[in-house]
């Protein structure tokens, strides 16, 4: 079987793993609210940062009208890579910081347009390029494609090896395609009108169906997203940029600038010191905007305390694979029935010697 394998070898994603179990077992339920009770309302973080946008580069090539993501390259970290088409072909450019096309990739074996594009490491430390079509996953699934980043900024043709991913609750249209470099995992968040879901690929990827797993909900909508190289989570949403300190926690810094958020391609720089994006429309102008340095996270919440509506997490374990037979719950039950019954021998055995 022919599988590429994607490996969470972080400690934090290996604490993660082994908590999983014990958190299965433990099933916990808000109490309702009291009839006429009004709604808790939705968070909505002040603005911490107001930058100026500044012109960064437009794309020179005529064969990329309207770019479809962005990533920095882990090979080529001066390299932006972007997608395009070409009569109807999808196209792999490799951008300068000027736009000038360095180079250009036909991608044998994908089939249809793609608009999102991701980077990311396996355990070996190859870095590859993750390109698909979020859309398709209004159908329930969708497929990603892996490609190797190339050594050489030659042009020509690269063959891709698809995976098909799938939801666990039912069709999604998908806003970001990112990936945690720390655990080498890649991430899809939805997009909606106004809320967001985040689900994770899983860790080894394999020729079969690979389950996705719903990590959380985010209280905004996101329209682009990227990890910085020490693990922080970058989001676009329709009105601002938001900086979390990790996939997992709340939104610490809001950064707001005059201009427009509805361009399709966005990422943050090999540095994690700016983001860029596209404006809206066919031959954009790439803007450049300044994150604000050092974090500022929310609070963590009190134990027994639950977050606020919308942004809503749970004692998620990642899927190394495919998941567990029978989901978290079903595994967490059956090594509770493990446990007992290694209990009851044990009690069984004392009472006949005692006998």
């Amino acid at each position: 079987m022919d599988v590429t394998t994607v490996r969470a070898h972080s400690s934090r994603a290996l604490r993660l793993a082994a908590g999983g179990a014990a958190a299965a077992l433990v099933i916990s339920a808000a109490p309702p609210a009291p009839a006429g009770a009004a709604p808790t309302p939705k968070p909505s973080p002040a603005v911490t940062s107001t930058v100026t946008a500044a012109a960064a580069f437009r794309p020179a090539d005529p064969r990329l009208t309207t770019p479809a993501g962005l990533v920095a390259g882990f090979v080529h970290p001066e390299i932006w890579w972007t997608i395009g088409s070409a009569s109807g072909h999808p196209l792999l450019f490799a951008l300068d910081t000027r736009g000038r096309t360095r180079a250009a990739y036909t991608l044998t074996g994908v089939t249809g347009g793609l608009d999102a594009i991701t980077i990311v490491k396996n355990g070996s430390g190859q870095s590859g390029l993750f390109v698909g079509n979020l859309g398709q996953g209004r159908a329930g699934s969708l497929t990603l494609y892996r490609v190797p980043e190339p050594s050489a900024l030659s042009g020509g043709a690269l063959q891709v090896k698809p995976f098909k991913v799938r939801y666990p609750d039912g069709g999604h249209q998908g806003g970001a395609l990112l990936a945690d470099p720390a655990e080498s995992r890649v991430y899809i968040i939805t997009r909606d009108a106004t809320a967001a879901a985040v689900f994770a690929l899983p860790g080894v990827l394999g020729p079969q169906v690979n389950a996705l797993t719903r990590l959380r909900t985010l209280a905004f909508p996101v329209r682009g997203g990227e990890f910085t190289r020490d693990g922080r989570v970058v989001l676009k949403t329709t009105r601002d940029v938001r900086v979390l300190t990790g996939i997992r926690e709340r939104v610490g810094q809001v950064v707001r600038a005059a201009v427009r958020m509805g361009g399709a391609a966005f990422a943050v720089t090999s540095d994690g010191k700016r983001v860029v994006l596209a404006d809206p429309g066919p031959k954009p102008l790439f803007r450049s905007l300044t994150l604000p340095t050092g974090t500022q996270s929310a609070a963590a919440p009190k134990p027994g305390s639950t977050l606020p509506v919308g942004d809503q997490s749970s004692p998620v374990s990642f899927p190394s694979e495919s998941g567990p037979p029978g989901g978290l719950l079903g595994t967490g039950a059956l090594v509770g029935l493990v446990l007992l019954g290694l209990l009851g021998g044990a009690f069984y055995v004392r009472g006949r010697r005692h006998g």
